[in-house]
């Protein structure tokens, strides 16, 4: 299982690469900062290091938030490069091997929330207004239909990414199982 975990985690760091070497070149770096590319992060790390701590939360936030949003963002465009399509799709997959070996660990929604909601933060005071990383200095023009102001925006992404990594994290433990218990991670 260790081989294929880690034959797994290869290739998302090779999607990150990519965006990197994309990104390096045209003053959109702190583009990396967007959520899903740190779950990917996450889960090619947890991966390498057979860490349930990261690729809990990580899948959590993959199929709770990060997907749907991925998938609203390409109804809304009707365009998604390739690229894109496999680093939102290829985390939560490889994630799911280990997973259904482990078990999902309890509390990878908080985890995953807090995590989240210190990425906001972050990108808010470290990238470029105009980029608009995970949305922390305006409304998407989706969101701006129900929160049109930046505080509103921010608190709806906040109450509504909580409620969607919760289900998250149920649905996926019913699949899964539960794996260690929060005071075992690390």
């Amino acid at each position: 299982m260790r081989v294929l975990e880690v034959s797994c985690a290869l290739p998302l760091l090779v999607i990150l690469a990519r965006y990197v070497q994309e990104k390096l070149g045209t003053g959109r770096m702190g583009e990396m900062l967007f959520a899903c590319h740190v779950a990917g992060l996450a889960v090619a790390l947890g991966l390498l290091a057979g860490s349930a701590w990261l690729l809990g939360p990580a899948f959590v936030f993959s199929v709770g938030v990060g997907v749907p949003a991925w998938l609203i963002e390409v109804i809304a465009t009707r365009k998604t490069p390739p690229i894109a399509v496999a680093a939102h799709l290829s985390p939560p997959a490889a994630a799911a091997l280990h997973l259904a070996q482990h078990g999902l660990p309890a509390g990878s929604a908080l985890s995953a929330w807090g995590a989240f909601v210190a990425l906001l933060l972050l990108s808010f005071f470290a990238t470029d207004p105009a980029l608009n990383v995970n949305l922390a200095h305006r409304p998407s023009r989706e969101m701006a239909y129900f929160a049109p102001t930046p505080w509103s925006a921010r608190l709806l992404m906040a109450g509504a990414s909580l409620g969607a990594l919760l289900v998250a994290e149920w649905g996926s433990a019913r699949v899964f199982g539960r794996g260690v218990a929060p005071q075992a991670w690390g």
